[in-house]
């Protein structure tokens, strides 16, 4: 019962994964079955369904390996949490810029903080970048709008 557990929980963060794989990418650089409104939807039913049966069984066997899985995930998810908050995302910015600045101390703000956003994300190309930061001109505005775009959303909400 233990293995069939940790199978389960397995499947489950192995799907997990692949939600997060396929939904980082365009949207018609998805496989077909990703393109579906439903997919997104139905794998992380599934994969919490699995993963939360993999958590039953390992405490039906083990409590002790169930409730270490459990913090572990926990935690896991917490350090996601943090990692992807505008405040650190800010902060990691600010870092950068400071960085840049005492390198190119010369360069307008404009142009550091359009080198910033093209180093983090070389694919978004510089016309993106050059108006986003012509619409967010200082590091505090750009911040937000990086952390969510790198979220990544299907569609307006």
């Amino acid at each position: 019962m233990t293995a069939a557990g940790f199978i389960a929980l397995a499947l489950g963060m192995f799907g997990w994964l692949v939600w997060v794989h396929v939904r980082a990418r365009r949207y018609f650089d998805r496989p077909a079955v990703a393109r579906n409104r439903l997919f997104d939807p139905l794998l992380i039913a599934l994969s919490g369904l699995s993963a939360a049966v993999g958590l039953l069984l390992l405490w039906r066997s083990r409590r002790t390996a169930a409730a270490a899985v459990a913090a572990l995930l926990i935690l896991l998810w917490g350090y996601r949490r943090v990692i992807r908050a505008v405040s650190f995302q800010r902060w990691l910015l600010r870092r950068d810029y400071r960085e840049l600045r005492r390198l190119q101390p010369d360069l307008p703000e404009k142009a550091i903080l359009a080198r910033l956003v093209l180093r983090r994300h070389p694919g978004w190309g510089e016309e993106l970048v050059e108006q986003m930061v012509i619409d967010y001109p200082g590091l505090d505005e750009i911040a937000p709008v990086l952390a969510r775009m790198e979220r990544g959303f299907r569609g307006f909400r």
